[in-house]
């Protein structure tokens, strides 16, 4: 059995090398995986590393990650699948742990393991000074179990584990798959413009079982650059960019999955936080966008999203504040604000 490592980047060349060589040091027999690099550029440094470690260098240009992905797996010849973005790393027995896991479960047809945090390359968690990057980690380990976990995704009874937990089907580079269930499907994730991470565990829960691991097998890397963390207002454009285009992915994704495929929830579950932020959003950063999107809708999409989480408090908060943004008059705003600041100071 061999491991096809398919690592993407996009305009991205700042830490490329550093994912590279993440791969180059596994404790993996060498023999037993091979690795396909597709970038959308060509650089002197990162080619020849490349060539000297005999890695395939594609060079494709296109905005869609799904399509990059794709092509690197058109190139490809292993039975696993496993991927890497260019902004972070494997530990070293990463695919020691993959390569265990797949010939030890014939029935597994996803693979997961745990995020280790690195941030301007050092190992940071929970008691980094740093109160942004504290919040950032504290989020993805609330929704990420830290124990193995094996699951029949057409189970109904593990719905509510997997709306709690969807950590388990985020972040592209935790993840490793059976060719199988990805070969038929490619012209598919060739649409997908963002949503690479619901993409590949949706349609692998549609051959098999999926498995995590809380072993932290890998290091990802919080950055400014990132395609969904935002510190300047900036990022914050950039961040609200992907959200726009991962709801026509969502679309997407959900008319071609099985009802009954419990992933299902969790793309949902995305898609409809997706349109409540953009809705949410800025006017002048929707107007830049181009989103629109009636009132109606996004107050249906925010009970729906009650009804997935089962959390009626957030609900109305939620509700309150749509409605509040939706209000055509600043000054009617600016009096609300100091109706319930002056609540607050008489009790």
């Amino acid at each position: 059995m061999q491991i096809s490592v398919i690592i993407s980047a996009y305009n991205r060349r700042d830490f490329l090398l550093k994912a590279v060589n993440s791969v180059a040091n596994q404790t993996l027999d060498k023999n037993l995986y091979e690795v396909i690099v597709v970038k959308n550029f060509e650089d002197k440094s990162i080619d020849e590393t490349l060539n000297k470690l005999g890695y395939k260098n594609v060079v494709y240009d296109t905005p869609r990650w799904g399509e990059m992905v794709a092509i690197g797996i058109e190139e490809s010849s292993g039975d696993i699948l496993a991927f890497l973005d260019d902004d972070d790393e494997f530990k070293s027995s990463k695919l020691t742990k993959v390569h265990q896991v797949f010939n030890k479960y014939k029935d597994v047809y996803y693979f997961h393991d745990t995020r280790e945090y690195i941030y301007n390359d050092e190992v940071v968690d929970m008691g980094t000074n740093n109160p942004d990057i504290r919040n950032i980690i504290r989020t993805l380990e609330e929704i990420t179990p830290h124990n193995e976990v094996t699951i029949d995704p057409f189970n109904k009874d593990i719905k509510s584990f997997l709306i709690k937990y969807h950590g388990i089907v985020a972040t592209t580079s935790l993840m490793a798959v059976r060719r199988e269930c990805m070969n038929d499907k490619l012209n598919l994730l060739k649409r997908i413009e963002i949503s690479v991470e619901n993409f590949i565990p949706a349609f692998s829960a549609e051959c098999g079982k999926i498995y995590h691991t809380g072993e932290r097998l890998t290091r990802y890397r919080i950055h400014n650059k990132n395609s969904s963390i935002g510190f300047t207002h900036e990022d914050q454009i950039r961040v609200l960019k992907n959200y726009m285009r991962s709801i026509s992915d969502g679309e997407l994704i959900i008319n071609n999955i099985s009802r009954n495929n419990q992933i299902r929830n969790v793309v949902k579950l995305r898609l409809l936080e997706a349109r409540y932020i953009m809705y949410n959003s800025p006017k002048d950063i929707k107007g830049y966008l181009k989103f629109d999107e009636h009132l109606i809708n996004v107050l249906k999409d925010i009970l729906e999203l009650c009804r997935l989480r089962h959390s009626f408090k957030e609900c109305g908060f939620n509700l309150l504040f749509t409605l509040y943004n939706s209000l055509p008059s600043e000054t009617l705003k600016r009096i609300i604000r100091s109706v319930r600041r002056s609540n607050i100071l008489l009790k």
